[in-house]
C-alpha cells in the first residue's frame, strides 16, 4: 500500500495495490525480509506517590470575536495533579501575577477538598 501511494503522490502513476503486488511478486520482491516483527512498545504512565506534590500547569491564550464584532482575548489557566489526575480550568480576562496566584491557591484548595472527600 505505501508503494501505491507513493506512485500516486509523487509520480502521478495510478495503479492498482494488487497491481503494485504482482509486479513485485514478478520481479521476486513480493516478501519482506525474516525478522522485520513490530516491537510491542509498553509505555508505563507515570505517577507521583504524593497528591499536590507535582502539579503540571499551563496558560492557554483564547482568541475569539464578541458581540460587537471586536476581537476578545481571555487567557484560560489549567492544571493536572500528577499523582491524582484532577484537572482544574479557570478563565481570566487579564493575563497578570495576581490571577497567576489566585488560580494556583484555587488548584491547592481544589487538590485538598478532593483528597479530604476521599476515604
Amino acid at each position: 500500500m505505501r508503494i501505491f501511494w507513493y506512485l500516486a503522490r509523487y509520480h502521478t502513476i495510478k495503479l492498482s495495490d494488487a497491481g503494485v503486488y504482482r509486479i513485485l511478486k514478478r520481479h521476486g520482491l513480493s516478501r519482506l525480509p525474516g525478522g522485520t516483527r513490530v516491537r510491542k512498545v509498553h509505555t508505563k504512565r507515570y505517577e507521583k506517590q504524593v497528591p499536590g506534590h507535582q502539579i503540571q500547569f499551563e496558560v492557554k491564550f483564547l482568541k475569539f470575536d464578541g458581540k460587537d464584532g471586536k476581537p476578545v482575548k481571555r487567557y484560560q489557566y489549567a492544571a493536572i495533579d500528577d499523582a491524582t489526575r484532577v484537572r482544574a480550568l479557570k478563565i481570566y480576562d487579564r493575563h497578570n501575577q495576581a490571577n497567576a496566584i489566585d488560580f494556583i491557591d484555587t488548584v491547592i484548595d481544589f487538590t485538598f477538598d478532593v483528597l479530604k472527600d476521599q476515604p
